[in-house]
């Protein structure tokens, strides 16, 4: 896959995602299913920065220095949103730095290059680290439809796949 192909496709996943975040009314920000897990303002942060930060930690080699724990910490530890607008501009930053640091490197670097991702077991190709960063963006995208149905809002599947 080249890197417009790469771009093309995730583009799809970001403005669906994009949408939800548009659809998302403020006072549901504290919304969640059940204790010990995120709200739908820690959901909105976690997939506002899923795409151009991975890569450009991926390209700089900066990792956040974190313990295991961290990895995956307890969701009330979680950073939030603080509204609906924020996230937007956040993920709006984040695709920005997305085609900037994508920008950076050739199609070769793209599809063979190996990076070694902390919580990988494996080095793997920049293309393989940012094929797992779309589909995070997109399992949290349908997170962020499920919770924000289970909330009450009127959505529908167009809305998933940004078609609503």
């Amino acid at each position: 896959m080249t890197r417009k192909e790469y771009l093309k496709f995730t583009e799809g996943i970001y403005r669906a995602t994009r949408g939800l975040i548009q659809l998302t009314p403020d006072q549901k920000l504290e919304f969640k299913p059940q204790e010990g897990l995120m709200t739908v303002a820690q959901v909105l942060k976690h997939v506002a920065s899923a795409l151009g930060s991975s890569l450009s930690m991926a390209m700089n080699n900066s990792w956040p220095e974190m313990s295991d724990e961290d990895m995956l910490p307890a969701a009330d530890k979680l950073p939030k949103s603080t509204s609906a607008a924020e996230a937007l501009q956040e993920i709006d930053q984040d695709w920005e730095l997305l085609k900037q640091e994508i920008e950076k490197i050739t199609d070769g670097e793209f599809t063979q290059d190996k990076i070694n991702v902390p919580w990988m077991p494996f080095p793997m190709t920049i293309e393989e680290f940012m094929m797992q960063a779309m589909e995070h963006l997109s399992n949290h995208r349908m997170q962020l439809f499920i919770w924000l149905k289970l909330s009450g809002e009127a959505l529908n599947t167009g809305h998933l796949y940004g078609m609503g």
